[in-house]
């Protein structure tokens, strides 16, 4: 399957309920693979997200 490119921004709280967020880019080859992946980054910056964008672009 082929990975398709997007650009995602998240927002959440930090263990301590600061508010905390976070940006980039992930190849992926599903919306669900993509999503994981982004959960997976903010999770080894310390936060966990409460709002997810993702957005399709082409590369």
């Amino acid at each position: 399957m082929a990975l398709t490119n997007y650009r995602w921004t998240a927002t959440g709280t930090t263990p301590n309920g600061e508010a905390a967020e976070g940006a980039g880019n992930v190849q992926a080859e599903s919306v669900r693979e993509a999503e994981a992946m982004v959960i997976g980054h903010c999770g080894g910056k310390g936060f966990k997200p409460d709002d997810i964008v993702l957005i399709l672009t082409r590369s």
